[in-house]
């Protein structure tokens, strides 16, 4: 199991590979790491006519592998609904839809990886 300083790395290179994926997809980054009294969120970016909060889930790949998604609770899920209010309150955002979007990486190492990427995710 990789310490916290390892996981800390591992955390931002997937943040960092999923920001590149979003803005190659048509997404502007708006925020990265907002942080509150209830939490996280790794991205926030505009796609058209939505504010998308972004989880980023991240993994090296071994051989008892886990799929990083599946780490997504129904209490981490409402955590990131919550955090998603607050930032809508706190920035005054009325003109958007929210959405809840969640990308998971897969790290062969730090140049070979797999993206996948769940738009709506709940």
């Amino acid at each position: 199991m990789p310490d916290s300083t390892n996981r800390i790395r591992l955390g931002k290179l997937g943040e960092q590979k999923a920001a590149e994926y979003l803005k190659q997809k048509g997404y502007r980054i708006r925020e990265r790491n907002f942080r509150c009294r209830e939490g996280e969120i790794d991205l926030i970016a505009d796609h058209g006519e939505y504010l998308v909060f972004v989880e980023v889930k991240s993994r090296y790949a071994t051989e008892e592998m886990i799929n990083p998604l599946i780490s997504m609770t129904r209490k981490k899920c409402n955590r990131i609904r919550l955090l998603g209010q607050t930032y809508l309150a706190r920035h005054k955002i009325r003109t958007k839809q929210p959405r809840f979007d969640v990308i998971g990486i897969v790290f062969q190492n730090q140049k070979q990886y797999s993206l996948e990427h769940i738009e709506n995710a709940f």
